[in-house]
């Protein structure tokens, strides 16, 4: 009995043995035609990352940027006239970051972009005028003034006409950015003001104090964990952040009134109180100058340029192995890779250079469809 026994347990052992190797062979394969797949696909990448970057190197600049004709947004074959409007388009949340996390999550730095492209335009007597598409809900207070600052300077080197054209999004910062043009058109559905400061923050001494934590700062002076989430709220504190937040507002009140002859300090400080228009309404107030669409933008620049039958361009950046990759994965939900900015904020988690407690000219309501 126990021989039969034990040469059942032995047989059943043998027949299980086949199934296993037939498991572990099938995920091995697996393994390796992924592999190989993975492999060839990387090789592919290289070879086209190659033949765009390196090979059509003609016709960049030194920027590595290319003139590109377009109509209504799409690339067209060369022109043949020389009056030319040079157009920028400023998308998303506006910061100085080139990428937001992730090994595939690339986004060429928006500040760095409009940058160069108006160093190209400076140096290309073709170019009579620069229309800004305008999409964002504005950014870090920084990054907004660095780039209201570079169009200023811009337009006292080049005394090119700068019309700004807002899309869905034009607010806080992305206004701020705006009123450094010389006029601005937006869309019938354009949502933009939102003339304000705000500076994201959160206090968790009480969830700490729940579950036994305590808070440790070794620091030179009384104040040098200001406003910390992890310490009792300090009123005196809050009120010198507000006084911070207070001056920046000042500042975003000065930019508009430079550059909106129309409206004085007085009345735009009447208007920063973060409210958001449609576009009739900001009509209105002053904070715009024309509801229309791109063909307005193009007509109010060849009006001040003088131009006649003036065609569009846009610079492209070369491509190269890593932004080819970059859009490649775009096909891949984002989240799968990275959070974006905004869940960062969100959650209180600083992100390389982006930190929640920064000053923002951000309307909040309009980050969610920039995710």
């Amino acid at each position: 009995m126990n021989q039969s026994a034990g040469t059942g347990k032995w047989g059943a052992k043998f027949l299980q043995r086949p199934i296993v190797e037939t498991i572990v062979k099938a995920v091995l394969t697996g393994i390796f035609i992924l592999s190989l797949f993975l492999n060839l696909l990387f090789i592919l990448i290289i070879a086209i990352g190659g033949i765009l970057a390196g090979g059509g190197a003609r016709g960049y600049t030194p920027e590595g940027y290319r003139k590109v004709y377009t109509d209504s947004g799409f690339p067209v074959i060369k022109a043949r006239r020389v009056e030319e409007i040079a157009v920028i388009r400023i998308d998303g949340v506006i910061t100085e970051e080139s990428y937001r996390g992730g090994l595939f999550g690339y986004q060429e730095n928006l500040l760095s972009g409009v940058k160069k492209r108006l160093n190209i335009i400076k140096k290309d007597p073709g170019i009579r005028g620069v229309i800004l598409v305008i999409d964002s809900p504005g950014g870090s207070v920084t990054a907004s003034d660095v780039l209201y600052q570079t169009i200023w300077k811009f337009k006292e080197e080049t005394h090119l006409p700068v019309v700004t054209l807002m899309k869905e999004v034009a607010a806080s910062g992305g206004y701020y950015v705006a009123a450094a043009s010389d006029y601005i058109v937006a869309y019938p559905t354009t949502i933009t003001g939102s003339i304000g400061v705000i500076m994201y923050n959160f206090n968790i001494k009480k969830l700490l104090d729940r579950f036994g934590v305590e808070y440790i700062a070794i620091k030179t002076g009384e104040h040098k964990d200001a406003v910390s989430p992890f310490k009792p709220v300090d009123r005196r504190e809050v009120a010198w952040m507000q006084s911070i937040a207070d001056a920046m507002l000042e500042q975003f009140i000065e930019a508009v009134d430079r550059g909106r002859e129309n409206l004085t300090a007085k009345d735009v400080r009447k208007l920063a109180n973060g409210q958001v228009f449609i576009a009739r309404d900001a009509l209105e107030r002053g904070l715009i100058d024309e509801i229309g669409y791109f063909e307005d933008a193009i007509r109010v620049v060849s009006e001040r340029a003088g131009l006649s039958a003036p065609v569009t361009v846009e610079f492209e950046q070369r491509w190269s192995l890593r932004n080819l990759i970059g859009r490649a994965m775009t096909i891949v939900p984002e989240s799968f890779f990275r959070r974006t900015l905004i869940e960062e904020m969100e959650m209180g988690i600083q992100s390389g250079r982006e930190n929640p407690f920064y000053f923002y000219y951000l309307w909040e309501g309009g980050i969610y469809q920039y995710r």
